[in-house]
């Protein structure tokens, strides 16, 4: 009984800052332990973005010296790191849950695109010019941060799951304190207590890239702009020793300062570097400060975490000597390690669901959809999956959940701040291409989107072009039922394009083509929130107009005399049913690397009067790779089926890249289609930051057309063999070839975005 309170005094003492060591040179067997006073040491942890991850190479190596940390003080992401091992988790199980994920995409809110509902995935493919524009009364605005950073949130609010939500954060199993700046007056905020997972989100705010967080009515932004190396605070909690650990960004050198964004960053790091210089100027000459060598890692490298760890381990083992004065013996740095305290949330029922919401979403809506029922144990994983769903839809900034307590009983509060930089949300895209005979064509794309225009989820969507096609697509989409069901879809759409007529390889007249069409359809998501495609079924009144715009056609008489006979022209009207599918689980629309996409869709006219017709148009894309090879197959067929005299030119058209690349833009046309094609892509380059690559790549391309069903064979299709090289660039595919086709046709291409 006495040794057992002589080792709960001792593990008591540890945690005092005091030790007890039995002497072996005075030890007679009996329980006597002298008293050993030991200095307390505190981690100051700096900011750094992804170069951040070095601290986790120091932390292994003070725990493999069994140097004991009483307390931390972490900015940014030494707040991350520092706020994650207070937590209780090790620097390898941390590594181990890092390495598990990809860093990149969950620290840039990237997701899986086949998670996205079909009307993003539509959306992304066709306006890839940069974030969206918000417009108001007040202006155009943008969003608040480049990134919400919402799915880091949700990580660190899974990984602290257990740990109160209310709690001081000296409880923590090691103190722990996290840096931030409101952003409303410049000062320095520092947390030490409340939701653990908040005050880190908080102290990574780094402007520009990451949105600041509102908290406790305050907008806080990241700490490095006040405190980025917090050696004070580390003082202030009683260190006699402070360990500080500096992986700060280094100045840029004249050279790479041409750019706004690196100007920008550029004065942000001198003002972080000058309170970095004062608080290095405070240290005592009993502190030690570690610098690891960091290279070319840079603030935003989160996919190299490994080789950040690494040098940071290596840093500290260069000066394991200085360390290693304040190691404990191997049972003793155990021992201090288990007394520490380690609070945990017990199992808990929710008692309240309270809706903060701030948007114009109502809030029946969101309780609808997350489904969180009273009285079901509290999961804050299975909410935040549910949270991520309605974070894919876009119409939140962010979305995220707090354990709260009131009136004695636990509850949930759903924190749904709506994009309020609209109500009008606008994007871009532009598409160029040029062939080697000089022509080509450019289009440039607005979208526009006015979401909730009334409670029940109406939204008008608006879609311009302008260049060589001139488009308006304007429709209303109802829900029906739910707002991630069954919608009504009434719309207009008017189109005007030309289209150049072809003599073999010589271009002989343009046409103008104009096509009018009102209807409404009813449409199906497929799967869950429609991340599998989209089908539709309506009804449509079209009108369809072909008129020569410039050139003839020779024809040589009887007597051998030629004669240039005008161009035809034709009208079509018709009224009919219509039905469209399309399942897209590409991972991505351009150089797609794994997946499939099918899509359909087939018109009927009803009207005998005017000639009856169908449409069926189809086509199918299927992408498999092994390591950086891939292979994509595509097929694709169509055709105008008229009952009366075949008219010329009304359908589909070959010719360009990836249409028969050694072929100019559109030049073949006819009523019916067949293309097929298999492409080999190597991807050279990856820059798994931005999400870009650079290909190289070759297709074998088959097809043509034909105006007449008799005309159609396989004997008659036209072949090419294209090399080229590609880049998935911020404003759309970039694509730069060489062709060569069957009769010894060549084509040097160029293109910017899709065709």
């Amino acid at each position: 009984m006495q040794k057992f309170c002589t080792f709960t005094i001792f593990s008591l003492s540890l945690l005092a800052g005091t030790v007890c060591a039995q002497d072996p040179a005075t030890s007679d067997g009996s329980d006597h332990y002298p008293e050993v006073r030991r200095s307390k040491i505190c981690l100051a942890l700096s900011g750094g973005g992804a170069r951040g991850f070095a601290h986790l190479g120091v932390l292994k190596t003070l725990e493999a010296l069994n140097v004991p940390i009483d307390c931390i003080a972490g900015t940014s992401m030494g707040a991350v790191v520092g706020g994650l091992y207070a937590a209780g988790l090790s620097a390898t199980e941390i590594e181990q849950r890092l390495d598990a994920l990809k860093l990149n995409d969950v620290a840039l809110d990237r997701v899986d695109r086949r998670s996205l509902p079909q009307p993003l995935r539509e959306e992304d493919e066709q306006y890839p010019l940069g974030a969206t524009v918000g417009v108001s009364d007040k202006g155009v605005r943008l969003p608040t941060g480049v990134v919400q950073a919402t799915q880091f949130l949700e990580l660190l609010q899974n990984w602290t799951a257990k740990i109160p939500s209310n709690i001081d954060f000296d409880r923590l199993p090691i103190p722990f304190r996290a840096v931030a700046t409101d952003l409303e007056n410049g000062k320095m905020v520092i947390f030490d207590k409340g939701p653990l997972h908040t005050a880190i989100r908080a102290s990574m705010a780094a402007p520009g890239v990451f949105a600041p967080i509102q908290v406790n009515g305050r907008m806080l932004t990241d700490g490095g702009l006040v405190r980025n190396l917090p050696v004070d605070i580390a003082r202030s909690m009683g260190a006699d020793i402070v360990i500080a650990v500096n992986i700060g960004t280094p100045l840029l050198p004249r050279d790479q300062l041409q750019t706004f964004f690196n100007i920008s960053q550029q004065m942000v790091n001198i003002l972080t570097e000058q309170n970095v210089e004062a608080q290095k100027a405070s240290l005592r000459s009993t502190d030690i400060l570690i610098e690891p060598n960091l290279g070319s890692i840079s603030f935003m490298d989160f996919g190299r975490s490994a080789d950040a760890s690494i040098m940071g381990q290596q840093a500290a083992l260069e000066i394991q000597d200085k360390l290693a004065k304040f190691s404990l013996p191997p049972h003793l740095y155990v021992a201090l390690q288990q007394a520490r305290l380690n609070p945990q949330l017990p199992a808990i029922q929710i008692g309240f669901v309270d809706i903060a919401d701030n948007g114009a979403i109502p809030e029946s809506d969101i309780r609808r959809q997350l489904g969180i029922q009273i009285g079901s144990r509290y999961d804050a994983e299975e909410i935040n999956r549910k949270l991520a769903i309605l974070n894919n839809s876009r119409e939140y900034d962010s979305i995220n959940h707090e354990l709260v307590q009131r009136d004695g009983e636990y509850g949930v509060r759903i924190n749904a701040n709506g994009r309020n930089w609209g109500p009008h949300f606008l994007r871009f895209g532009l598409a160029l291409s040029s062939g080697l005979d000089g022509t080509g064509n450019y289009r440039l794309q607005i979208g526009h989107r006015r979401p909730w225009l009334t409670e029940g989820g109406l939204e008008w969507r608006n879609d311009l072009e302008f260049g060589n096609t001139l488009q308006l697509h304007s429709e209303l989409r109802q829900p029906l039922f739910e707002r991630e069901g069954m919608f009504a879809a009434p719309y207009v759409d008017f189109k005007q394009n030309t289209r150049n007529l072809y003599e073999g390889d010589t271009r002989v007249a343009e046409y103008r083509l104009r096509s009018e069409q009102v209807g409404v359809d009813l449409g199906i998501p497929l799967g869950s929130q429609s991340t599998l495609g989209e089908a539709r079924i309506g009804i449509s009144a079209n009108r369809l107009i072909v008129r020569p715009n410039i050139g003839g056609l020779l024809t040589q008489q009887g007597d051998g005399s030629f004669k240039l006979v005008p161009l035809p022209s034709a009208e079509l009207k018709q009224a009919g049913l219509k039905a469209a599918f399309v399942i897209d689980q590409l991972d991505t629309p351009v150089f797609p690397r794994e997946g499939y996409k099918l899509d359909s869709r087939v018109f009927f006219g009803l009207e005998q009067s005017a000639g009856k017709y169908k449409e069926l148009d189809m086509n199918a894309l299927w992408a498999r790779s092994l390591g950086k090879h891939s292979v994509n197959l595509k097929f694709s067929a169509a055709g105008l089926f008229q009952s009366g005299d075949e008219i010329s030119g009304l359908g589909s058209s070959l010719g360009g890249f990836q249409q028969l690349s050694a072929y100019q833009q559109d030049q073949f046309s006819g009523n019916y289609k067949l293309y097929g094609s298999a492409t080999y892509l190597l991807r050279a380059v990856n820059f798994d930051l931005a999400g870009q690559s650079l290909f190289l790549g070759s297709s074998l391309e088959i097809g043509n057309t034909w105006d007449k069903r008799s005309d159609i064979s396989l004997g008659s299709a036209r072949k090419s063999i294209s090399l080229f090289a590609g880049f998935s660039s911020f404003i759309g595919p970039i694509y730069l070839g060489f062709a060569v086709g069957s009769g010894g046709n060549k084509s040097v291409f160029f293109q910017l975005g899709r065709q």
